[in-house]
């Protein structure tokens, strides 16, 4: 019998004679029964969860990449009907309904394909919520560090952890939040030689340990960038500055676009800025814009 995982659409195959009972999948270990509506009918997501990751790997979403996943559920209706497909066709007709997609609805798609990229996450590779040890603290070491470019450092809890892979499921990778380093290939080959504390030492499994990782006190601005979902840019360094309502942390741009992390109309978050551009992504601008394009240009020499 083949049947797709429930939670996360895993192809499976198993005993006829185990249909109508409860079942575990191998990969996510959610149990739902076999034979039930809907599980008999073989899904694989993977195809459509790498359109949206490839959407995501620039900087911003564009209408030719909306078009071209609209394109893609078109030619597979089975993806409609399934997660995350479902959750994409609706607000995909919303924006196409006039021909023309503005930086709102781009801003929209993409914190939906964003969302449905953390949701793959937790039901690929669930995670407990693991609480810190007694005197952990991430704040305490949390400033610029005293280096001749006065870079930003994290100094993480002595924190080990495994963590489930997304691409190789069922294994794990062992995460070090102290020293921010990884097992993965991604560390071993784009990260490891950055210096200890780096911000752009966190790759997605670093990040994705700290999110299950319940320590109190975090500073807003900290918080967002742990919460951010998309691993820095290797080749970015970070500074700590102050705009007024408290420090922010901005990058270098070396593909153009800084990051900015920094309070916005709905609270602290991710910023993109084009610096020679001298725009922001999707017209979304943080508080102090005005003085933060001058400052990136003063710290990087962009």
């Amino acid at each position: 019998m083949k049947l797709s995982c429930t939670n996360c659409n895993q192809s499976l195959e198993m005993p006829d004679e185990l249909s109508g009972q409860s079942v575990e999948c191998p990969v996510c270990n959610i149990k739902f029964t076999a034979g039930q509506s809907g599980t008999n009918s073989v899904y694989d997501v993977k195809p459509l969860i790498a359109l949206c990751e490839q959407i995501l790997h620039d900087e911003e979403v564009s209408a030719e990449e909306l078009y071209e996943l609209a394109e893609f559920l078109n030619a597979n209706p089975e993806a409609g009907k399934h997660w995350p497909g479902n959750q994409l066709v609706g607000p995909l007709q919303e924006v196409w309904a006039d021909g023309v997609i503005d930086s709102r609805e781009l801003a929209i798609m993409e914190g939906i394909i964003v969302e449905a990229r953390r949701e793959w996450r937790r039901r690929v590779a669930p995670v407990e919520k693991t609480e810190a040890p007694v005197g952990a603290d991430l704040t305490s070491g949390f400033a610029a560090s005293t280096d001749t470019r006065d870079l930003a450092r994290i100094k993480g809890p002595d924190v080990r952890m495994e963590v489930p892979s997304v691409s190789y499921p069922g294994s794990t990778h062992r995460v070090d939040l102290k020293t921010l380093s990884c097992d993965c290939s991604d560390w071993k080959f784009r990260r490891n030689t950055l210096p200890e504390g780096h911000f752009s030492r966190c790759c997605e499994h670093v990040l994705y340990a700290f999110e299950y990782l319940e320590v109190e006190g975090l500073g807003p601005m900290l918080s967002a960038f742990l919460k951010n979902t998309k691993p820095p840019d290797p080749e970015k360094n970070w500074r700590l500055e102050d705009v007024g309502y408290g420090n922010i942390l901005i990058s270098d741009a070396p593909h153009s676009w800084s990051d900015v992390f920094a309070r916005g109309k709905d609270g602290w978050g991710m910023f993109g800025c084009n610096v020679r551009q001298k725009r922001w992504k999707y017209g979304s601008k943080p508080d102090g814009a005005d003085a933060i394009i001058p400052l990136l240009k003063e710290k990087f020499e962009v």
